[in-house]
């Protein structure tokens, strides 16, 4: 897609929190709202924006974070769709991406205890036999994503968001459970509208979405931006670190809120210890951004790979979430 400086800050509005108003986001882009309305119809018809969610807390769900990266053997490519459109159809995947490089396939499943995910991705392998040829496995005890600010030519007044932690379900009820079913599904959905389904009014709608966010059981709303249709290089460093001191960590942690081109960081627990994705704006872009990580953190990092994220193709941070009976 060609953007304009409008239509970039657009997407950097609605991937902060894409439940503002119209009116509210027509101020801070200065745009007429009949504008903003087409604009944003625009990128979600051209595949610049894929979904509407609300960010949850999946560790205030009771849930942990299972990476699995995927190498496939080889098969057709209509072999390659069943097993995406099933991955993105499974109740407990949250995230779902076409990579490239070695890894072609990325898998994010929720589950409440290693038992239960080994069930999952076991099933998962079982009816899809001999389409795996590899794969590794990481759990993210805590990640932290950053606003894409390059996309307003902003550097500074990055916040970062914490997500993760001790997996402890929180008590929710009926109505809370069908709220952020909702809301994980298209976070634009009206207020009357989710007051309808949960079948409360829309007072007590906006009382609980309220309480849920007070207690960061939501985090915020985002739009999903697919980057490869900005026509941007989106990709993730997975690295092994040794001899990280605390110390080496807040620098890590620096260098990620202070780049604009990085958009999160997990700590991970498997073949690898952290993973930082990254949006490029060209192939230079990316070879510099390799060089420069690998110099900068050269005496914590054994060893590292990176991964192209090609597509999304899922998020969906209530994946995996099971009522209590």
């Amino acid at each position: 897609m060609k953007l304009d400086l409008i239509d970039r800050k657009i997407l950097y509005e609605l991937e902060q929190n894409c439940r503002r108003s119209l009116n509210e986001i027509t101020k801070r882009v200065r745009v007429s709202k009949q504008t903003l309305h087409y604009r944003i119809e625009r990128l979600v018809r051209e595949g610049a924006i894929t979904q509407f969610i609300a960010i949850l807390n999946v560790a205030k769900l009771g849930l942990v974070n299972h990476e699995v990266w995927v190498q496939l053997s080889e098969i057709p490519e209509e072999k390659k769709k069943q097993l995406i459109d099933f991955l993105v159809a499974h109740k407990n995947t949250r995230w779902v991406a076409s990579c490239g490089g070695k890894i072609d396939l990325a898998i994010a499943i929720a589950a409440e205890n290693i038992v239960q995910f080994n069930a999952i991705w076991q099933d998962i392998m079982k009816s899809f036999p001999n389409y795996v040829k590899n794969y590794f496995i990481n759990v993210s005890p805590e990640y932290f994503t950053y606003p894409r600010t390059h996309l307003i030519g902003e550097k500074e007044n990055r916040e970062v968001s914490h997500l993760g932690g001790e997996p402890l379900r929180a008590q929710l009820d009926e109505t809370e459970i069908k709220i952020l079913e909702i809301l994980s599904k298209d976070a634009r959905t009206p207020l009357i509208e989710i007051a309808k389904q949960a079948k409360v009014t829309e007072n007590t709608a906006r009382a609980k979405i309220k309480q849920l966010k007070e207690e960061r059981i939501i985090q915020t709303y985002a739009a999903i931006i697919q980057p490869s249709a900005l026509g941007l290089i989106h990709f993730e460093i997975l690295a092994t670190t040794q001899n990280a001191t605390r110390e080496k960590e807040k620098e890590l942690e620096a260098y990620c809120l202070l780049s604009p081109y990085v958009t999160y960081y997990l700590r991970l627990v498997g073949k690898f210890d952290i993973d930082i994705a990254f949006d490029a704006i060209s192939q230079e872009h990316f070879q510099k951004t390799i060089v420069e990580f690998r110099s900068r953190f050269a005496d914590i990092i054994k060893e590292f790979e990176y991964v192209y994220i090609l597509r999304h193709h899922k998020f969906d941070y209530f994946a995996g979430f099971r009522k209590i009976t």
